[in-house]
């Protein structure tokens, strides 16, 4: 299973939702970001005495093509593996074979207008890997680091409406304390005691393993 977290908006949470997404479900992370975010969360998760999640760095398109080929060769069997990939802010030949390859596109997305304009320009760029690889993708938005008061997501909801080909997940991701204490010492949300940064993570994680039963992808 690959699970690819991208938007080519900085700032939305991609990282920070691999990291707690690859402790939660044992997952290597492959982190396409320059700002290496994962490598330092995973490298205070060891100091903290806790066991390391497998980072790989690998960068180039064919190396992607290669894990991508090998799940498809294994798939339903112990071999088959399970990958986070990190995708930086950016457009990049690398990020879009990311998105290509993967079995779920995880988008995280807030209401707001810089969001939204962030969102049609991402739009365009699975338009163009559609185009070019006869794919048919389905990006899935998460809505993610919303205040706890926050209950309409009209923007959000209305591109989804007039974008047929995204969809817009059940689970949201408020704003809690609990992500970036956790952070401090390496901690997966799912590891702490009882929360509700965890209860909805872990809600998250049901649907993400739903979804990717279902198959979103269609060739």
């Amino acid at each position: 299973m690959i699970i690819t977290i991208a938007h080519t908006k900085g700032g939305v949470g991609k990282s920070l939702i691999s990291f707690h997404l690859a402790v939660a479900m044992g997952a290597a992370v492959i982190d396409l970001d320059f700002q290496r975010t994962i490598i330092i969360n995973n490298e205070m998760r060891v100091n903290n005495g806790k066991r390391s999640i497998a980072v790989l760095q690998t960068k180039t398109m064919q190396d992607l093509i290669k894990l991508r080929n090998h799940n498809i060769k294994n798939t339903g069997t112990d071999k088959e593996k399970n990958f986070i990939i990190d995708v930086g802010g950016f457009d990049s030949d690398v990020n879009r074979v990311a998105i290509a390859i993967a079995d779920l596109i995880i988008v995280p997305a807030n209401d707001k207008t810089n969001d939204i304009i962030g969102l049609h320009q991402f739009k365009q760029i699975i338009e163009e890997i559609e185009e070019s690889t006869n794919l048919k993708l389905q990006p899935m938005l998460l809505i993610n680091n919303v205040s706890p008061m926050t209950k309409d997501f009209i923007s959000l909801e209305t591109f989804v409406e007039r974008n047929k080909n995204f969809k817009l997940l059940k689970s949201i991701l408020r704003t809690r304390a609990d992500y970036y204490k956790a952070l401090e010492t390496g901690t997966g949300i799912t590891e702490l005691k009882e929360s509700k940064a965890k209860k909805e993570f872990k809600k998250f994680i049901k649907e993400v393993k739903k979804e990717v039963k279902n198959g979103q992808k269609k060739d």
